[in-house]
């Protein structure tokens, strides 16, 4: 029979590979990422969410080198942990995280970059209908009276079209501002993260029921969870059920449903990415989550390329 220490020496050996982050930094990680995933959703900055984004050039390489760095990194941790499946698809589903972190700050900033274009076409498109020169027609007297301005004196319609194209010129220059909302765009990625987040969960529990006794707070951790988890899932079905007994016709029927099945997926989400922060904390006995000298490098690379759109503005 394998003592709980030796079962703790054998998987504390086994997660070397998972250079990803887990424990008390992990939960930080995650925290930060959904909330800079839903700071941009709302086309708010992450450090600053009172005001709106608008450097989209500076967003877009932020969120690409965010997304790439992560990505790669993940996918070097996939290798590394190959000969062990359950930390395999743990690493997939915190690389669905990471593409939909990645994804949703690059979507954001494309749509900012394409919105901007869009108004500056239409700003030199008005600008270009009032600047528009007066047609001259016939010659010799005809000419000269068309050049007339309203008090009659030759050449004072010049100067004012001058004057007109300047005050054209000046609202060109005028800073445009992009109001735009996001969330019914870019929130869509998030069916990249479902798959990844149950094939990772899978693995968790398995890891769970295997090295469960060596720590024995692993256990009342996983029962606290899935209390809260059915907990939610009962008010939920309840609320649900009044629902639909109120429903008029079949279509508000299938939104209450489907309002019901993304608020149930969605915290059952967020709820088991920490969870297993701290289950894997646990059953490591490095609470922390501070990695090991040989996955430093990689660890702390992908933890700040993960805090890179961030810093989006």
């Amino acid at each position: 029979m394998v003592s709980t220490k030796d079962a703790l020496e054998s998987f504390s050996e086994e997660v070397k590979c998972y250079a990803l982050p887990y424990g008390a930094l992990g939960f930080v990680s995650h925290v930060l990422t959904y909330y800079t995933i839903i700071a941009l959703w709302f086309g708010r900055k992450p450090l600053w969410p009172f005001s709106r984004v608008s450097y989209s050039w500076l967003d877009l390489t932020l969120g690409g080198f965010g997304l790439l760095i992560s990505t790669l990194l993940t996918i070097v941790t996939i290798v590394r942990c190959k000969d062990s499946w359950e930390l395999l698809v743990i690493a997939i589903w915190k690389m669905a995280m990471s593409l939909l972190n990645g994804l949703t700050a690059v979507h954001v900033a494309i749509l900012y970059i394409l919105e901007r274009r869009k108004l500056k076409r239409e700003r030199r498109k008005e600008g270009s209908e009032d600047g528009g020169g007066v047609a001259v027609q016939g010659g010799g007297e005809g000419q000269v009276e068309k050049a007339k301005g309203a008090d009659g004196q030759p050449g004072s319609g010049a100067h004012e079209k001058e004057s007109s194209a300047g005050e054209s010129e000046k609202e060109t220059e005028t800073p445009i501002k992009v109001v735009l909302n996001p969330m019914r765009w870019v929130w869509w990625w998030i069916v990249l993260y479902i798959p990844g987040m149950f094939a990772g969960v899978v693995g968790l529990m398995a890891l769970v029921v295997k090295y469960h006794k060596t720590h024995g707070g692993v256990l009342k951790l996983t029962a606290g969870f899935y209390t809260v988890v059915g907990a939610g899932i009962l008010v939920v079905a309840a609320g649900l059920l009044y629902q639909l007994r109120n429903a008029q016709d079949h279509a508000t029927a299938r939104r209450i449903m489907l309002g019901g099945l993304t608020w149930v997926v969605s915290a059952f989400s967020i709820l088991a990415v920490f969870y297993s922060d701290w289950a894997l904390g646990m059953m490591t006995d490095n609470i922390t989550g501070l990695p090991s000298g040989d996955a430093s490098a990689l660890y702390w690379t992908y933890w700040v390329s993960k805090r890179l759109p961030m810093f989006s503005l």
